[in-house]
């Protein structure tokens, strides 16, 4: 990795200098909850006649037991943008729902053993195949439903070669439009979207001259939460794209970031968010991290309680500052409950693939534009 580069925000391992030209099409079946979970990728990867080492994926044999569940698979939203935005760079630590662990034949799976055919994520840049990861699975919570890609504790063997966490700076594929496709076994059962960029800092005098960051859903949604005291929680992800934020101390690369945030209910002003004036967030360099604020009622004392939520149409004015606009996000109460948006409403959602996974403790708000 050259000096004076900085990995913020996705790390990706890295496979040497394999650079073959590769041909994938993916058939998702999106008609059927059971066809969107058989979703099987047919690629070809050849080189001067020769196949590419690695191919264009691998193993497919290894069948799990689809019908366990009735739900689809998907990955947890929170966990996509936390993993792929706001750790250090590293795609890890994603949660994925309702993920088999038997096989056709009734075997269990065994994290360790079968790790090289169970939990995988395929990479693409620019729709191109790049290579593959592997993951121990043998995180399961929640009565079996809940499933983590965790990255292996030791080093594995991809393709014949040892792979581990020193092969892992995105700085060798560059930037680009990349999308991990999560793998269980043979099936392809969920896709996420992001794009990796090159700023150039063209400071003579900087101490750092080029920084890698990503971009993609993050401060297009919001969502509501649960919290332990029962409180109504707001989250939004935030983070900054500035070489040196702080002009007088080059190695400070926090930024200091005020915010604010007003509730309407039916149109008139219902909640604010707690504190005296605006609230300062500490916003990490080139790094998505969330940001989570309770609500205060303005006409009388006292939070708002997620189980107070009465019906009525909800409008959300999120106001971070250096943004021209604030962020505007709606919901709607019916029957005391949050109405979905429809790409988190299972009954709804057209593809299971690209299903905004929130479990019953995530409600996500979309943007408005």
């Amino acid at each position: 990795m050259k000096k004076n580069v900085i990995l913020l925000g996705l790390v990706l391992f890295s496979f040497g200098t394999t650079n073959a030209q590769l041909l994938n099409k993916l058939n998702k079946a999106k008609n059927t909850a059971s066809q969107a979970s058989e979703v099987v990728e047919k690629a070809s990867e050849t080189k001067g006649g020769k196949k590419k080492k690695g191919g264009g994926g691998f193993p497919t044999g290894f069948k799990l037991d689809w019908t366990t569940f009735k739900q689809t698979p998907a990955v947890t939203f929170n966990s996509l943008l936390y993993g792929t935005g706001s750790s250090p760079g590293l795609i890890n630590s994603y949660t994925a729902t309702f993920i088999p662990n038997k096989t056709v034949d009734g075997r269990t799976v065994n994290a360790s053993s079968d790790q090289s055919e169970y939990l995988r994520i395929k990479v693409f840049k620019d729709n191109q195949y790049m290579n593959y990861f592997e993951y121990s699975g043998n995180q399961v919570f929640d009565d079996g439903k809940k499933t983590k890609f965790n990255e292996p504790t030791s080093r594995y063997q991809r393709d014949g070669e040892w792979v581990g966490h020193s092969e892992s700076f995105i700085t060798d594929w560059g930037p680009g439009n990349y999308r991990l496709d999560f793998y269980a076994g043979d099936k392809m059962f969920y896709s996420f979207d992001f794009e990796l960029v090159k700023l150039t800092n063209n400071d003579p005098y900087a101490a750092m001259n080029e920084m890698y960051v990503v971009r993609g859903p993050w401060n297009n949604f919001a969502y509501l939460n649960h919290a332990d005291s029962g409180n109504l929680l707001f989250g939004f992800y935030i983070t900054h794209e500035e070489f040196m934020p702080n002009p007088s101390n080059s190695r400070k690369t926090n930024k200091s970031v005020k915010w604010s945030v007003n509730m309407f209910k039916d149109n008139k002003l219902y909640a604010q968010h707690y504190g005296n004036g605006p609230n300062t967030a500490q916003v990490e360099q080139a790094k998505w991290n969330e940001t989570q604020c309770a609500f205060k009622l303005v006409n009388k004392p006292g939070e708002i309680k997620f189980a107070d939520l009465t019906d009525g149409a909800y409008r959300i004015e999120l106001t971070i500052e250096g943004e021209a606009n604030p962020r505007l996000y709606k919901f709607t109460v019916k029957d005391k409950k949050i109405v979905l948006i429809p790409e988190q409403d299972r009954t709804k959602n057209t593809d299971p693939t690209r299903l905004i996974e929130g479990w019953n403790d995530y409600f996500w708000l979309k943007l408005e534009k």
